[in-house]
């Protein structure tokens, strides 16, 4: 799995996603164009290639944790 910045203007269907990180709840939204789970919060993104049978939702959740290790959700 390949993780890259990229352009976010062009990206308009964002869901809101909410998960758990270490005892606490952490909010993002996330969107999924050409094959791409991409998830961004007030103090950063991440975005993913979906592989074979990856789920987009659960892509998402795990980018949203990554950002919440890094500090940025």
């Amino acid at each position: 799995m390949t993780t890259k910045p990229t352009d976010w203007t062009d990206w308009t269907d964002w869901i809101q996603i909410t998960t758990g990180f270490e005892g606490r709840a952490i909010r993002g939204s996330y969107a999924v164009q050409e094959g791409m789970v991409k998830v961004k919060t007030p103090r950063g993104e991440r975005a993913a290639q979906v592989e074979g049978l990856s789920n987009p939702i659960w892509l998402a959740v795990w980018l949203l944790r990554e950002l919440a290790k890094e500090g940025k959700a």
